[in-house]
C-alpha cells in the first residue's frame, strides 16, 4: 500500500515540476517577444529620422535663390 502512495505523490510532483517549466517558457517568450518589439522599434525610429524631410521647416522666401 505504501508503494501506491509513493507512486501518486511522486507523480503530483512531477506534475508540479511540468507547470513551472511552462512557466518558465512562457516567461522566456514574453520577454523574448519584448526584446524583439524593442528592437524593431529601435531601428524603425533610426531609419524614420535618417529619411529627408518632405516639407521643408520654412517656406521658401520670395526673391531667394
Amino acid at each position: 500500500m505504501q508503494r501506491l502512495g509513493d507512486a501518486r505523490r511522486f507523480a503530483g510532483d512531477a506534475s508540479a515540476v511540468v507547470r513551472s517549466d511552462e512557466r518558465m517558457i512562457l516567461l522566456f517568450l514574453l520577454l523574448l517577444s519584448v526584446v524583439a518589439l524593442a528592437v524593431f522599434l529601435h531601428y524603425t525610429v533610426s531609419l524614420l529620422d535618417g529619411l529627408p524631410e518632405v516639407i521643408p521647416p520654412e517656406p521658401p522666401r520670395p526673391g531667394s535663390p
